[in-house]
């Protein structure tokens, strides 16, 4: 299987990553990131077969998919600022989570077990990855320390440094040093990021990237806060505040937006049988002002990378992603965003 190379020259990158930021990019500048990015799928690749063999070997309870973040995401998060102007991210080569690889436990303990086993000396022993985050291994723990969206779960980032896969074959160096994020989330952490997702592409928001504090961020913040302390007895947020308090303020929120009334309703996508190893989940707005799911299957990870690619240059895309995964029913559990599916946020909050 052939993948995209990463660009030579990382000053190329840089300086694209930097023209994309001020406004100012060309059509060079945009191949060029975009190049970067497709040559995280090899990366995805990668980890997908590590994680899935420790997976196997503990036998643990666990949903675990692969995405490759969207262009267009790539390059909004460049065109951020914060509050004071300041850009979010200054360098695109500091972007951590091009490659993205999620778990889903059935509980915090699981997945704190097995996100040690990962780091143990055992596992660590027989590769070349390094953790980023390893003097830190909480820097990224947002159980502990939720993010004031009320994100929660924890992140570790790798650097790739892949071993040559065939006998008699050097070591392969294009991909060396490129970086994934290995998402640990519970379920219950899982559905409140997930109807974040929906409730932002259904009402054309972006709650989960909200630098400012707003009415609908603060209810999805509160509604994190009652999902960890009803069903994970784990309190980090709120202060001081009781939990039939928080409650009651989500309540008055929800009452005046309407967001869970809307998700609610949403129909689940009939599109799972659909699902293959490789898939492209577009989410299309059709005529008539409705959205809908197209499930694309390919062969192999670099065709349907160049069709998620080429989606989104067409405008009646309003999302489009390259995921993987070897258990169609474990993709659409992971990516349910795209199936909307927010049944179990509706559920805990209720």
């Amino acid at each position: 299987m052939t993948y995209v190379k990463p660009p030579s020259n990382k000053n190329d990158v840089k300086r694209a990553g930097r023209e994309v930021a001020e406004d100012r990019a060309s059509d060079e500048s945009i191949a060029i990131i975009d190049q970067w990015r497709a040559a995280h799928g090899y990366v995805i690749n990668t980890f997908q077969a590590w994680i899935k063999g420790h997976i196997s070997k503990k036998g643990v309870s666990v949903e675990f998919a692969q995405r490759l973040k969207r262009k267009r995401t790539v390059i909004d998060k460049l065109k951020r600022k914060w509050p004071d102007g300041r850009p979010l991210i200054r360098d695109v080569l500091s972007m951590q989570d091009f490659a993205g690889c999620r778990m889903i436990f059935d509980s915090v303990h699981d997945l704190q077990n097995f996100r040690e086993y990962i780091h143990s000396q055992e596992v660590m022993r027989n590769v070349e990855h390094k953790l980023r985050n390893e003097k830190d291994r909480d820097k990224y723990n947002y159980i502990n320390n939720p993010k004031a969206t009320g994100y929660r779960g924890i992140h570790d980032v790798y650097k790739h440094f892949p071993r040559g896969h065939r006998r008699g074959v050097d070591k392969l160096g294009d991909w060396d040093g490129l970086m994934v994020e290995i998402q640990y989330r519970t379920r219950a952490q899982h559905a409140w990021a997930t109807a974040v997702e929906i409730s932002d592409i259904i009402d054309r928001e972006s709650t989960k990237f909200d630098l400012q504090e707003t009415a609908r961020g603060e209810f999805f913040a509160i509604a994190s806060e009652v999902i960890a302390r009803r069903h994970e007895n784990i309190a980090r947020a709120f202060p001081g505040i009781e939990t039939t308090e928080l409650e009651n303020r989500m309540k008055i929120l929800d009452k005046k937006m309407g967001i869970s009334q809307r998700l609610s309703v949403l129909k689940q996508s009939e599109a799972e049988d659909k699902l293959k190893q490789h898939n492209v989940l577009n989410i299309v707005n059709k005529e008539n002002g409705e959205l809908a799911l197209e499930v694309l299957s390919f062969k192999t990870a670099a065709l349907a990378i160049q069709k998620s690619t080429e989606l989104e240059n067409d405008p009646s895309s309003i999302n489009a992603v390259y995921v993987r995964s070897d258990n169609p029913k474990q993709l659409r559990s992971a990516y349910r965003n795209y199936f909307y599916d927010p049944v179990d946020f509706v559920k805990l909050i209720g």
